[in-house]
């Protein structure tokens, strides 16, 4: 068999990565407050770069600008329902309560509007770890609620994120997490009903004896439970630590349409500085050249990052307002499953 070597030509197109669509790419996914330490980070860094206003803190500055805010609060509920007091912006941006967490999914859930108050009156009672303070029947007399409409709101709200919130022991805190995987069945259910303080004391022998099963199945369903979470709200922030959400934002209804307003704190007018760019062009030192030049650069790619962030998520949230209409009237069971890889080819990256 006879080998050629030779040479062959081959187009092929390829995208790479270079420094600056890196950090175009960072500077997409940052939130509110990481994009607002970068911009202050370069400002205090880079000689070339300044702003063309004075910045506010933009904590402050929000805070401030929603004192007395006009801006009307979103309605997503039906005509025929009245106004849910939970608002999206109530959701922190990296940390959330277990009590927002709860009204969000209490939001999306389909509910006659008296079951959805004796839901929220449950939320409410509940303590930093999930569990429900107050039992039933006195949540019951309290608020005037059925008992049986109470413990009806009590099954929905234990069957939220995550399993096991709601639970008014820890032997109910464990049935409903086993009850979320499929586990609440043989040896794991007995030992569960019937030996929780002989695992505590680690009595693998006496219950293996008194299932008559070998003490290997004990030990796998003891590792099982030990795998359970005992305070299923411990894991969510606490009100007690104030935060606030600035939102990328905001969506309003403007003559029966739906607009997308950017929050326009967010993106300082940042220009190149005239002083240090004069000193580049008037200096002959080459070390000087050559550092303030990659600055300028870099100043100049971070002003372009930020506007291309700008005009993608102006794209972005269009393109899911246009989609998801009838969510954002009705938001219960409106909501439409949206391609990421098909609605950037037709509509975000147009």
């Amino acid at each position: 068999m006879k080998l050629d070597i030779g040479l062959n030509l081959k187009q092929v197109q390829k995208l790479m990565m270079t420094p600056q669509l890196k950090q175009a790419i960072e500077i997409l996914q940052l939130n509110s407050y990481e994009l607002n330490e970068l911009i202050t980070n370069e400002l205090e860094t880079n000689p070339m770069l300044e702003a063309s206003e004075e910045r506010e803190d933009i904590i402050d500055a929000y805070i401030e600008m929603n004192k007395n805010s006009d801006l009307d609060k979103y309605n997503y509920s039906s005509d025929d329902e009245e106004k849910d007091d939970y608002s999206f912006e109530n959701i922190v941006y990296n940390e959330t309560s277990l009590t927002d967490h709860l009204m969000f999914q209490l939001h999306i859930t389909p509910l006659q509007k008296k079951l959805k108050e004796i839901c929220k009156v449950i939320i409410y009672d509940l303590d930093s770890n999930g569990y429900l303070n107050d039992d039933v029947k006195k949540l019951s007399e309290e608020y005037k609620f059925n008992e049986a409409d109470v413990l009806k709101a009590l099954n929905i709200v234990q069957s939220f994120d995550p399993p096991g919130v709601g639970a008014r022991n820890l032997n109910e805190c464990l049935k409903l997490q086993l009850k979320s995987k499929n586990l609440y069945n043989g040896i794991i259910k007995e030992i569960i009903d019937n030996y929780l303080y002989e695992i505590a004391d680690n009595k693998l022998a006496y219950i293996a004896k008194k299932l008559n099963v070998d003490i290997k199945e004990v030990q796998n369903a003891v590792d099982e439970i030990k795998k359970l979470n005992p305070r299923p709200g411990a894991s969510f922030s606490s009100y007690n630590d104030t935060k606030y959400v600035i939102p990328d934002a905001y969506i309003k209804k403007v003559n029966g349409d739906y607009v997308v307003l950017i929050n326009e704190s967010l993106y300082p007018g940042l220009r190149i500085n005239k002083s240090y760019e004069s000193i580049l062009t008037a200096t002959d030192d080459d070390n000087i050249k050559k550092y303030l030049s990659n600055k300028i650069q870099s100043a100049m790619w971070l002003i372009k990052s930020i506007e291309s962030r700008r005009d993608t998520l102006y794209k972005v949230l269009s393109a899911i307002v246009k989609e998801q209409r009838e969510f954002f009237d009705r938001i219960q069971k409106y909501i439409k499953p949206m391609n990421l890889k098909k609605n950037s080819r037709n509509r975000w990256c147009s």
